[in-house]
């Protein structure tokens, strides 16, 4: 049970409802909802998988690709 209210509101009402961009199905948005417009069922579609550093092979989560890799400091340099 939570013990707090949740004060986030729409300035508009019609905002509070979308589609997720991966199935279609019709979702409740939050204000600063945070799934980049997915359902919770296609959310995992929606984060990059995980990669490999190409300097030190480590497991680069998909989230942090952008942030480059941990441990050796590898950067993905954009072109």
């Amino acid at each position: 049970m939570l013990s707090f209210a949740d004060l986030r509101s729409f300035e508009n009402s019609d905002e509070r409802f979308s589609h997720c961009l991966f199935c279609g199905r019709t979702v409740a948005v939050l204000p600063e909802d945070r799934r980049a417009g997915s359902c919770y069922d296609c959310l995992a579609l929606s984060v990059p998988p995980a990669s490999t550093c190409p300097e030190c092979r480590c497991v680069i989560p998909g989230e942090d690709r952008a942030l480059g890799c941990a441990e050796c400091g590898w950067y993905p340099v954009q072109g």
